[in-house]
């Protein structure tokens, strides 16, 4: 009979084979669906994330069409705005104290628009004149008639001088719009609508 420390038996060594490959496959198992698992959080933090990141964009993308829509629509009131009152905007840049419904356009015998603004006698008037004195912007006795003062755009003073009607300051100008007037004075050069300018202390009723 033959001895030995550890035992040959064939069948002891298929049964701990068996419970090995077990033991790993269950191991294996488990690891696996643990790595699904894991995979399967880590799609749907992603998607959250991506959710998110998606819901972010499309509020900015949102607001930005808000904006933009509401930006037109408020350049579309002011250029309306503009229109109905091209007159007056004009003028809030050249000329500080002015009162917007003081300006009016009356029409002349040839069919050529004026532009007036009217302003009393009696009130402060902020112009700068190249030729004139202010002071005489006052209502004038001439001949036993009064003569209303009358201030002119630097443009509308040159063709006023071509055409005759005038040459000097103080001169005098008989049925203008219905009124005599009185040269006093010429505005400064603005390089704007003040240029072909009328400043009377008469109003759109006042003249014909």
């Amino acid at each position: 009979m033959k001895s030995g420390k550890f035992s040959t038996n064939p069948l002891s060594k298929k049964i701990y084979a068996i419970i090995l490959t077990t033991v790993i496959l269950i191991a294996g198992s488990f690891f696996y669906f643990i790595s699904l698992n894991n995979l399967d959080s880590s799609a749907q933090m992603e998607e959250k994330l991506s959710g998110g990141m998606n819901t972010d964009v499309s509020e900015k993308q949102m607001n930005a069409e808000d904006n933009y829509e509401k930006s037109i629509e408020t350049q579309n009131i002011n250029n309306a705005n503009k229109k109905q009152a091209s007159i007056p905007y004009i003028f809030k840049y050249e000329l500080k104290g002015i009162q917007e419904n003081n300006f009016y356009i009356k029409t002349s015998s040839d069919g050529a628009q004026k532009l007036f603004y009217y302003h009393p006698v009696d009130e402060d008037i902020n112009v700068q004149l190249s030729e004139g004195d202010i002071e005489e912007y006052q209502i004038h006795s001439i001949g036993g008639q009064n003569y209303y003062p009358l201030i002119l755009g630097y443009e509308e003073a040159e063709i006023m001088r071509k055409e005759g009607l005038f040459s000097n300051i103080g001169d005098s100008i008989k049925n203008f719009f219905g009124k005599n007037v009185v040269v006093i004075g010429i505005m400064q050069k603005t390089e704007g609508a003040l240029d072909r300018a009328y400043f009377i202390p008469l109003n759109k009723e006042e003249l014909n």
